[in-house]
């Protein structure tokens, strides 16, 4: 595999594992924590390319930085 920087504004909440499950519809596999902190991350939004996804705490953290404005 190749090595990749991240270069992309994203929206992002907080939300659990467990919510993020409940918000998709989905069942938590019985292997995965559901109290795991991490965002919703919306990457996209308001585009025909728009889509969504979950990411623990500490990974979305260290890739991402609040900007002051909210888009």
């Amino acid at each position: 595999m190749r090595l990749y920087q991240c270069h992309k504004q994203v929206h992002a909440t907080r939300m659990t594992r467990g919510a993020y499950n409940e918000y998709r519809g989905w069942q938590i596999p019985e292997d995965e924590n559901p109290a795991d902190e991490g965002y919703l991350v919306i990457y996209n939004r308001g585009t025909e390319d728009h889509y969504e996804s979950w990411s623990p705490k500490h990974v979305f953290e260290e890739g991402y930085t609040e900007l002051n404005e909210a888009r």
